[in-house]
């Protein structure tokens, strides 16, 4: 998952959202940050232009896509009415830690880690790297051969409905993983590597709790997700 040559730096964000046809969407960002022992900055003149080179080069070097690493998870609901296939999701859903369940859950956790690159002008991050974990956990129905075919459209257009949505948070979570890289890569060199861990952490927690804030504007744009379709029966 990491660099292990850089892996001199280690922070992490969790979030989790819930979802379903009337399920309330839900974030939890988790940061667990650590700082690393400061490191003198040179005292040397530079040349203006030549570091705005030195800068732009360091921006090309930084800059990547996020790692992203999808999990799927399942569980099953028999019955062969919808009545008491919407039972059955309720009986067997997702529950989340406000003690209510949801037809489905996507969590994601980020992480990220970059190393140092000390230069008399300073410390900046280098070899930023981001990694996503993704996590669905879907209803399964579990059908029969003699499920009645318009129950069958009904659930597959449904899951087909819910799956979008749900694709619809983890985007946001990769975009912010992704948002990371440039902002970090922009970064002027700091005085020191502790100064440069400060900015990091800063741009961490910020783009977590916009995310947050994105991902619950997301849910009440789409009412959980039943404005795309996904509401069963």
């Amino acid at each position: 998952m990491r660099s292990l040559y850089y892996r001199r730096r280690t922070d992490r964000a969790r979030g989790t959202a819930a979802n379903s046809p009337t399920m309330k969407g839900i974030v939890s960002i988790l940061l667990l940050m650590t700082m690393s022992g400061p490191a003198g900055a040179g005292e040397d003149r530079i040349d203006l232009v030549s570091a705005d080179k030195d800068h732009i080069r360091h921006i090309k070097r930084i800059s990547a896509v996020p790692v992203v690493n999808e999990k799927y998870e399942y569980y099953e609901v028999r019955a062969n009415n919808e009545k008491d296939l919407r039972c059955q999701l309720t009986d067997h859903g997702c529950r989340w830690n406000d003690g209510k369940k949801y037809d489905s859950v996507t969590s994601w956790y980020v992480t990220w880690d970059y190393g140092y690159n000390r230069t008399p002008r300073g410390c900046s991050a280098e070899a930023f790297k981001a990694t996503v974990d993704i996590t669905f956990r879907f209803p399964k129905w579990v059908r029969t051969d003699d499920a009645p075919q318009a129950m069958v459209d009904k659930w597959d257009a449904y899951m087909k409905s819910l799956v979008m949505h749900e694709n619809g948070h983890r985007d946001m979570a990769v975009s912010a993983a992704a948002e990371l890289y440039r902002e970090v890569a922009s970064l002027r060199p700091a005085p020191s590597c502790a100064d440069i861990d400060r900015e990091v952490k800063l741009l961490c927690r910020e783009r977590m709790e916009q995310l947050n804030q994105d991902q619950k504007e997301y849910d009440a744009t789409t009412v959980h997700g039943a404005a795309q379709g996904a509401k069963f029966p």
